[in-house]
């Protein structure tokens, strides 16, 4: 199989990995250059650059796809496929023309069902029971062309985050891949149409989505705390015993459904030595939290050298 693979994030560098395990080896990568990260500005390969040159596989990082050089280029490669997933740009048309049997996309959900960027995180905002990985071949439309093959995955634990259902889903979808695309290559199976009408979005990840408002009940909150971890992550806010303003991220914790109607929601207390805060139904337990210029601590830990939190009302509107 002559193939090129697409891809950039950890996602992409699992379902790459498992294809290579596979003896499913692309002759080339695309992904995207380097950016810049930490606070010197040093260039950081994606990781699936980083996998493709341990395993010396060429590897092109485009700025942009409709740049004619680079279409010249991939022109020349005469690719049979190209399997793509977790890329992070749109593909022109005219790419999409090059490759005999056409570009084929992983995509993280069970499409018609979330299409766009966000399909993990808006299946655990959303609460869905079952998810899943959709194969399609892609056409000019995001997310939008007619499906080869499709896997569901139950979500039985409730506590999944976003980085473990990433991981199942990225495997799912490598071991759907190495199954379906040589059928798919040899005329055995054939791509059929989606339904249109059942399509479901994405919305992006909005800085006003990462604030906690504790005026909402404690299972969506913690649907929040799960997707939006660890990037781009949750905070609330509050005055700390200094009168000055403090930022705290909220790495992990889980929905407590014990009433505690006399308190106002933002309130925080003790609950067996952690953390907790009153929510519009329910209250929420922090199991672990990171203020503004620390590492990522216990709430228990904070609360022993913190205790001025009690009774203290969160707000984001300071």
């Amino acid at each position: 199989m002559h193939f090129i693979f697409f891809g950039s994030s950890e996602f992409a560098e699992i379902t790459l990995k498992k294809l290579l395990k596979a003896q499913m080896k692309p002759f080339l990568v695309v992904t995207n250059p380097p950016k810049q990260k930490g606070r010197k500005h040093v260039l950081a390969p994606t990781p699936v650059h980083l996998l493709a040159q341990e395993n010396n596989i060429p590897i092109l990082t485009p700025e942009k796809l409709d740049d004619q050089a680079f279409i010249n280029e991939f022109e020349k490669l005469k690719p049979e496929l190209v399997i793509l997933t977790a890329y992070g740009k749109i593909i022109p048309s005219r790419l999409l023309d090059i490759p005999t049997k056409g570009f084929i996309n992983l995509h993280p959900s069970l499409l018609p069902q979330w299409r766009g960027a966000t399909p993990i995180q808006s299946a655990i905002l959303n609460g869905d029971k079952e998810t899943g990985v959709s194969l399609i071949l892609m056409d000019e439309q995001v997310d939008h062309g007619p499906i080869i093959q499709s896997a569901k995955y139950e979500i039985q634990n409730e506590k999944l985050n976003y980085e473990e259902l990433s991981t199942e889903l990225a495997v799912l979808g490598a071991e759907l891949i190495i199954k379906t695309v040589p059928q798919y290559l040899r005329e055995e199976i054939f791509p059929i149409p989606q339904d249109h009408s059942l399509a479901t979005y994405c919305q992006k990840i909005l800085p006003k989505d990462e604030k906690i408002q504790w005026n909402e009940t404690c299972i969506k909150i913690d649907r929040k705390v799960r997707a939006l971890n660890p990037q781009p992550g949750v905070f609330t806010k509050t005055i700390n015993s200094q009168g000055n303003e403090l930022i705290l991220k909220i790495i992990k914790g889980y929905p407590g459904n014990r009433e505690c109607s006399e308190k106002i929601p933002g309130t925080v207390f003790n609950f067996n030595d952690k953390l907790a805060v009153k929510c519009g139904e329910g209250f929420y337990v922090i199991e672990q939290i990171k203020p503004a210029g620390k590492q990522t601590m216990s709430s228990e830990n904070f609360l022993r050298g913190n205790g001025w939190i009690l009774n203290q009302v969160l707000n984001n509107s300071l």
